[in-house]
Formats: structure tokens, sequence, C-alpha cells
């Protein structure tokens, strides 16, 4: 079942915090550009629709910056990080932010796809049929919301792997695949299976920034340190540099356990480790379990909505520049 919009409209306090604007600004943006609002409470409270308040934040912040780094990869060979649903909710705050955005599911679960309200046991064209088949990527795209499209995945990708390692020059296919969509989006964010394949080391090489998804555990630090060698190994045979960084995911700070593992985290990999931090929350579960992304049913309180704000501004800052602005010419 596909996401119903209606469930999702934000009152001028939420569009405040999820875009770091003051409220003050909002309003007056709100009053003079005549914003049509979807609902007002008993209180007077107006509630804006997500295209609407798409379009409004799009011109305090998207259309003011300039994307380096389009292609972003959530991975990690772990299963159980997080690294989907990060996917998921980086992908719906990028959109609110004003971006255009594709989501490419390349994980034979289809978790992100369900997330979406996809069935993954649809016959919807998928990666496979484009890397696979040769079918255009362009008709294999769906939209989910205005200004975020998905590449949804299904069974078919569980036999991807075969024919894709006999294809010639592999390690770049996937590159040559999601290059041309730069031009359509501003960011296209890939959400891979946990394991080291063939098509996942050409969505490596695919990527402008890997964002390693590392939950703030002991065992995850271990698989952490296999992952980073494989990729350093993986860069030096391709003799190609991968742009990645480390997001520390279900952060516990009543946790000694958690403590520890960040701490090591930042000794250990330093300035590749993410400033953001997403702590375990329960809003992240119920998310997934509703089909809806967090901003449909928290506040401004909630400790899940101020991580992934905070974790996608800092993607952004680190994957943009300001964009110049052309000055006119009086004559």
């Amino acid at each position: 079942m596909r996401v119903d919009l209606e469930n999702i409209t934000f009152n001028q306090k939420l569009i405040s915090f999820v875009s770091g604007q003051t409220t003050t600004a909002i309003s007056r943006y709100m009053s003079e550009n005549k914003i049509p609002f979807t609902t007002e409470s008993a209180n007077s409270r107006k509630r804006y629709s997500f295209e609407q308040v798409s379009k409004v934040i799009k011109d305090f912040i998207a259309d003011q910056l300039q994307v380096k780094e389009q292609i972003q990869v959530f991975y990690n060979f772990k299963g159980g990080t997080g690294k989907t649903s990060l996917c998921h909710q980086v992908a719906v705050h990028l959109a609110l932010m004003g971006f255009k955005v594709l989501a490419v599911d390349c994980d034979p679960q289809a978790h992100l796809s369900s997330t979406f309200g996809f069935n993954e046991y649809s016959d919807d064209l998928t990666v496979y049929d484009a890397l696979i088949n040769g079918v255009d990527i362009n008709s294999t795209i769906k939209q989910v919301y205005p200004g975020l499209d998905l590449v949804p995945s299904n069974l078919s990708m569980t036999t991807v792997e075969i024919p894709f390692s006999q294809k010639p020059n592999r390690e770049k296919l996937v590159s040559k695949l999601l290059s041309p969509l730069k031009k359509k989006y501003d960011f296209i964010l890939v959400d891979t299976n946990p394991t080291i394949s063939n098509l996942n080391q050409s969505i490596t090489y695919s990527a402008d920034r890997l964002n390693i998804v590392c939950e703030t555990q002991p065992y995850s630090l271990k698989g952490l340190s296999m992952l980073v060698r494989e990729i350093q190994d993986f860069s030096k045979e391709m003799e190609h540099s991968i742009n990645y960084c480390i997001i520390p995911n279900k952060y516990e700070s009543k946790t000694v356990t958690s403590q520890e593992a960040l701490g090591t985290l930042r000794h250990e990999y330093k300035e590749a480790v993410l400033n953001s931090l997403v702590r375990k929350c329960e809003d992240i579960n119920i998310s997934a379990q509703r089909k809806l992304p967090i901003h449909a049913f928290v506040g401004s309180k909630s400790v899940a909505l101020e991580d992934i704000r905070d974790l996608t501004n800092e993607l952004i800052e680190k994957s943009t520049v300001k964009r110049e602005l052309t000055k006119k010419v009086i004559k």
C-alpha cells in the first residue's frame, strides 16, 4: 500500500525545526507568498502538506546549494546496523529540504521498497532489469513523494550476482548506469544488501560518498575494521579513491559498551566519523512498521527527528557548495 500523503502535514513550528529557520522567518514567508494550508486545528494552527513544505524550504536550502557528491551509498556487510532505516529517513528529509531525490533499492529483501509502500513480491522493474536485461533505468523509476522517486527491489534481485559477475568491466557498470541520472536528481541514495559481492563492489565504485552505518556495539567495530580494509584494498586495486564516512547508529548514552564503542570509533577512524550520531529510539522502529517517515507522526521534541535532521544537515554540508548567484547586469 502506497503512502497516503495526507497523513504527512506540518505546522510552522515543525517546519522551522526541520529547516533550521526561525519561526518568524517561516511565518513571514508563508504570509508573503500566500502558501495554502491543508487543515486548521481548533487553536488556529495551520498545517501544510509535504509538497508545500518542500517548496517553501527549497527556497531557503536547496536553491542555495550545488550538490557535488550526488551518489550516496548506505553500506555495511553486517546486517542489522540500521542502514536501510537511515537511507529511508535521510531520503525523505532531503526531499523535504527541496532536493530532487532518487532512492535505489539494491537489496533483494526489498525493505526500503516495502517501507515506501511497494510489494517485494511485485513484478516491478528493478536494477536487475537495467543491469542484466538492458532495460532503460528511467523505466524502473517510481514516484513516492513529490521530489522523491524510487527504483524498487523485489525477489528478482536474489539472482543478480551470477549474471552480473559474468559481465565485462563489471566494477564500473553501476556507475555507468547511475551517472546519467545526475542531471535529473540532486541526490541518488543507494541501499545495499549486507554482503561483499561483485554488485556491491560496483555500487561502492559508483559512490561519490560511501556512508558506512555502524552500530555503537563491540561486534560491529570488529566487522567495521574488516569492511574498511576491504574498501582500501578495492580502492588500490581499481586505482580509484573511495570517499567514505562512518555514521554511528543506535547509540545508547546510558550503556558503557555504547559509550566505549563510540570512543573507539572516534579514536581509530577520526575524521571519517561524522559528528552526528543517531540515538537508539523506538520512533525509528515505529516508522518502519507504519511504512511512514518519522516526520509523519512525531513532534519537534522527538529524539529521532532531531538526529535525522542533524545527520542530513551534516551530509548536505559535506556534499554541497554554496551556489554562485549570478548578478543581473543593469544596462
